[in-house]
């Protein structure tokens, strides 16, 4: 995403509800924003106009409107952004800075798409599956939650995809178990596809060996702190295997700029 296209403008707030247990979403008048954003994408929101919390709030672009001018952001209150950002009413005002980041890649068309998130990493893929319906494709979606009362509604889900699998960590909804038993499952039967995940780290280095171990392409949307959003402060540098030619910090990239959307066989994971 180059400079020509991130813009920093004064964004309207249309709607802020519970969608779920602790998640919200807010749709903002965002028509610059809203003109650019592709999926995988996010922004960085300024949620007070004083001085705390003094850094932007990273969101991933959850859907757009570019006719109507609007951007929606799902997030879940756990901190003081987002605490600050869910007590704002309709009519605010509040900078957006975006759309930032590199995006999740469309497959070519005879490659079906299995859609893997987990916990807040299911808004980038709901925007990307809405892109991918447009494009005239059926995306599954795959999704994990601790319980019934974190799954986003299930129409929000199924508007998304052509099929939505749910998992719980309790199994008080869907498969009792990890949303990765689910990917193996459909893998079994599906190893042509594209697997594109958002989700705790743990959970994406999980599907990246599982892809990995298949041979099927994998792109994974990673979450991690960052200040700027903009690569200036490389708080948000994650490990690659081997040193993309020219990066500037050897082995390290910037998940603001250089992600968030990687290939998964490229991330350095660590030991399993």
């Amino acid at each position: 995403m180059t400079d020509r296209i991130r813009v920093d403008e004064q964004a309207t707030l249309i709607s802020n509800s519970e969608v779920a247990t602790g998640f919200w979403c807010a749709r903002l008048l965002a028509p610059r924003t809203a003109a650019a954003g592709q999926p995988g994408q996010f922004v960085q929101l300024r949620v007070s106009a004083g001085r705390e919390p003094f850094l932007r709030l990273p969101l991933s672009l959850g859907g757009v409107d570019p006719e109507a001018g609007w951007i929606e952001v799902i997030y879940q209150v756990r901190g003081a952004k987002t605490t600050a950002l869910a007590a704002l009413k309709p009519g605010s005002a509040l900078s957006c800075l975006g759309p930032l980041g590199r995006g999740f890649a469309v497959p070519g068309a005879s490659t079906p798409v299995l859609l893997v998130g987990g916990g807040i990493g299911v808004p980038p893929l709901l925007f990307f599956g809405h892109r991918l319906r447009q494009l005239g494709r059926s995306p599954a979606l795959l999704v994990g939650a601790r319980a019934r009362a974190y799954h986003l509604p299930l129409p929000r889900l199924q508007a998304a995809a052509g099929t939505v699998l749910l998992a719980t960590d309790d199994g008080s909804l869907g498969h009792h178990g990890l949303v990765t038993a689910l990917l193996v499952e459909r893998l079994a039967h599906m190893p042509e596809a594209m697997v594109c995940a958002c989700g705790p780290e743990a959970m994406l280095a999980v599907v990246a060996r599982l892809c990995e171990q298949r041979q099927v392409p994998c792109q994974v949307s990673l979450e991690a702190y960052m200040a700027c959003g903009i690569g200036v402060c490389v708080g948000c540098a994650v490990a690659m295997r081997v040193a993309p030619d020219g990066a500037p910090y050897e082995r390290y990239q910037r998940v603001c700029v250089d992600g968030p959307v990687f290939d998964g066989a490229a991330v350095d994971w660590g030991q399993p």
